[in-house]
């Protein structure tokens, strides 16, 4: 493979991943959830714009978890 090849992998192995992260706030959103993932080292917790608020989406995240998960 061609160095110009492998950058036009990676470029559409980029774009796919944003497509998909778009695609999980969009549904996240519709069902009102919240989004829990890691990044660069962290536990990053996010809130899709747009979704509705909702007492249980403020406070502690454990009982956001509890919630969801019963």
């Amino acid at each position: 493979m061609t160095d110009y090849e492998v950058r036009e992998m990676q470029r559409l192995i980029d774009a796919g991943i944003q497509l998909a992260h778009k695609r999980l706030l969009a549904r996240a959103c519709f069902e009102g959830q919240v989004l829990v993932f890691a990044q660069d080292g962290k536990v990053i917790e996010k809130i899709p714009e747009g979704s509705v608020s909702s007492p249980v989406l403020e406070g502690d995240p454990l009982l956001r978890h509890r919630f969801y998960r019963d």
